[in-house]
């Protein structure tokens, strides 16, 4: 929400997506959410876990597989802590993402098991909350910040994951979908695509039985399952466009002619539909 400044035109309000930076009061934003988890963690509330070495755990992992220390050498909680600031308010764009993205994967790894409270899922929703605010073109996909164009995008992915459930093949699909696109050193588009197309493939076939999604769709259809016309004839070109013999599932796609959006726009369409064909599947009795 703009501030009485910027909507009286004092103070411009952000217009464009930071995607390849993040200025300085986006920053200090994401450095106060680690103060309030810190704070959180260390309250004596979760007193428990401190005497489990929970957060010195967590700390340790920082500062081993983070900023790449010797474990023998590790400085003490403070310290880290402040190697962490310097992490969020100097290092380059994508350093800094990598310490909110380890510092999720870490607590949720490290968690101890008698603790029913998520907390990597509470830090990133509120992670992505400031993403949001602070219009940074990227989100919290599970422990994974992947590159998106909204909040609704992202949903639209954990969604589907949620979805999947037990259906391994699928889940492992969007899954790495999700990673070769959040890679933001070495990202993958085309196999990104191939993984979300996969995905795809993988819910057709359980739900279905059938390995062709005009067949699939076809099976629903005949369980009663009532598919619009227009919405069936997208799909078809959809997969059409993927499965021809030039097209991404045969390798003929060229690293160049995949961009991240386009990439993106395939996970995230994928992912609906695999939480549409779940969701119709359950209705039709075929899950």
């Amino acid at each position: 929400m703009s501030s009485f400044s910027q909507r009286m035109g004092y103070n411009p309000t952000r217009s464009l997506v930071q995607q390849e930076d993040l200025d300085a009061e986006t920053r200090v934003a994401m450095w106060n959410l680690l103060v309030i988890f810190r704070e959180i963690l260390e309250d004596r509330i979760y007193r428990q876990f401190q005497n489990d070495g929970y957060l010195e755990q967590v700390l340790l992992a920082i500062w081993t597989y983070t900023f790449k220390e010797a474990r023998d050498e590790y400085p003490g909680d403070a310290k880290v802590w402040q190697r962490m600031k310097a992490g969020l308010l100097d290092f380059s764009w994508f350093d800094a993402l990598d310490v909110l993205e380890n510092f999720a994967k870490d607590i949720k790894r490290l968690q101890p098991e008698s603790e029913s409270y998520q907390f990597w899922e509470g830090f990133t929703d509120a992670a992505n909350d400031r993403f949001e605010q602070y219009l940074v073109g990227y989100r919290f996909i599970e422990t994974e910040i992947t590159p998106v164009g909204s909040t609704e995008e992202s949903e639209a992915v954990q969604e589907a994951l949620d979805a999947v459930g037990g259906l391994k093949g699928a889940r492992h699909a969007l899954t790495r979908a999700v990673d070769l696109l959040a890679n933001r050193q070495n990202p993958d588009y085309p196999n990104s695509m191939k993984e979300s197309i996969s995905a795809v493939e993988s819910v057709i076939r359980m739900v279905s039985g059938e390995t062709d999604l005009a067949a699939g769709l076809k099976r629903l259809e005949s369980a009663g399952l009532t598919i619009h016309p227009a919405l069936k004839q997208a799909w078809m070109k959809m997969y059409g466009y993927t499965s021809d013999e030039s097209g991404v599932r045969h390798g003929a796609i060229e690293a160049a002619t995949v961009d991240q959006a386009l990439a993106r726009y395939m996970l995230v369409t994928c992912s609906g539909f695999v939480s549409y064909l779940i969701e119709e599947g359950r209705k039709a009795g075929l899950l």
